[in-house]
């Protein structure tokens, strides 16, 4: 029944909007866990507008609120406003918390015209799930933030990287097709030109929270979850720590033995919300349609990195994007030939030098794999089963801090 709700939801939207129907699907599976936040980039006129707006009422029916970067947002109608008759008959601030607040639908038009004090506030309101005005806190009940920003508009304050890492997902929309026109232009008619007025409110917030619920309770095959770690990772991982290093690619990745690798294109990576949000959506995928494999991870993840990572060289950020998801599928299939997971698991049982043998083979050309098999030449080291000198970072080059450090001399 619950499950229907939602595809009725998909159909009633994909009958008024034209054309990006995984964008479409993505943003329905992201509102299938609690405080879900959504951003759709695209450029003016594409319907990124109609899409937020659509979904929230899909949802919310009217008890949603929209604000709009594009005129001039106080903090009173994000947070909260002072009430002055209290203040001036009894002394007492009282606050007048904003709708914004209040509603369960919560939709942000035109995010990259915010001045960068609003900004702040709904940054906050993401993160912790409460607000704050003359010294009062209001904690916020579950809710679905939905954004939409044209970041090639002149007009745009350069919001900072953590404030777009708390959306969960940021989907593209493209222009349409000659085709396509044409069936807008059908479809217009077809609604007399109100497509959001006649979008009908599918379900009804409790309801969504009951599917919030079950989608949580929901449990992942552990290969899967292996996925998701190792995906994320490997847009994570660098020997020379990018991440507190001055120095940034590609120079700093200049005679890196990895410079060919994923890591060697990356030049901000994903953050662990990454993690998040793909576990999230893995979720909501077994629980509407019964399955997530790895492709579906692949086909996730190109919503899920774009607002999280900067590349050395960008020219079309989801097809860059996508190029190097299709390397990991490659390093993927190369990992699973290699078996290289059965031997890292028969390792961490105890030393074998055939094993060993083949492990230290595979990490000269896999930094992640190389990181686990290096925890474990310093414990075989301590034990004496293994000669410094002999272990990988000695061999390669490496220096080791710690168990999971390490440096180019």
């Amino acid at each position: 029944m619950l499950r229907n709700k939602i595809l009725d939801l998909e159909k009633e939207i994909k009958a008024r909007f034209i054309a990006n129907e995984e964008a479409i699907r993505m943003l329905i599976l992201d509102q299938l866990h609690p405080r879900s936040t959504t951003l759709i980039r695209a450029p003016r006129g594409v319907g990124k507008s109609t899409l937020m707006l659509l979904l929230l009422k899909g949802i919310s029916g009217d008890d949603f609120v929209v604000i709009s970067g594009a005129s001039e947002v106080k903090r009173g109608e994000v947070v909260g406003r002072l009430h002055i008759p209290s203040l001036e008959k009894e002394g007492v601030e009282r606050v007048l918390w904003a709708a914004f607040v209040k509603s369960r639908g919560k939709g942000i038009d035109e995010l990259n015209r915010l001045n960068p004090y609003t900004t702040a506030n709904i940054h906050h309101l993401m993160q912790f799930g409460e607000v704050w005005a003359y010294g009062q806190r209001s904690k916020v009940e579950d809710y679905i933030l939905i954004a939409n920003e044209n970041p090639s508009d002149a007009t745009s304050f350069v919001h900072p990287p953590p404030f777009y890492d708390r959306f969960d997902i940021c989907v593209f929309l493209r222009t349409l097709t000659f085709g396509e026109k044409f069936q807008l232009q059908e479809m217009l008619d077809k609604y007399d030109w109100n497509l959001v007025e006649s979008m009908p409110q599918v379900l009804s917030f409790e309801e969504l929270q009951e599917i919030r619920e079950e989608v949580a309770s929901v449990e992942l095959d552990p290969e899967i979850v292996g996925y998701i770690n190792l995906l994320v990772r490997d847009f994570q991982s660098c020997i020379r720590d990018k991440e507190v290093s001055e120095v940034k690619p590609p120079a700093l990745c200049e005679g890196c033995h990895f410079i060919r690798d994923v890591c060697g294109l990356i030049k901000e990576p994903v953050s662990e919300r990454a993690t998040v949000a793909l576990m999230h959506l893995a979720k909501a995928s077994k629980w509407l349609y019964g399955k997530c494999d790895i492709e579906d991870l692949f086909r996730m993840a190109l919503w899920v990195f774009p607002h999280r990572l900067s590349l050395v060289r960008t020219r079309n950020v989801l097809s860059d994007i996508q190029d190097l998801l299709d390397r990991e599928r490659v390093k993927m299939e190369d990992r699973r030939l290699r078996r290289q997971w059965t031997i890292l698991n028969e390792l961490m049982k105890g030393f074998n030098t055939s094993l060993y043998r083949l492990a230290r083979e595979a990490a000269t050309e896999d930094v992640v794999f190389a990181e686990e098999i290096i925890k474990l030449e310093e414990k075989w080291i301590n034990e004496g089963l293994l000669k410094r000198g002999e272990d990988i970072s000695t061999q390669m080059g490496w220096r080791v801090y710690g168990y999971n450090q390490w440096r180019i001399r």
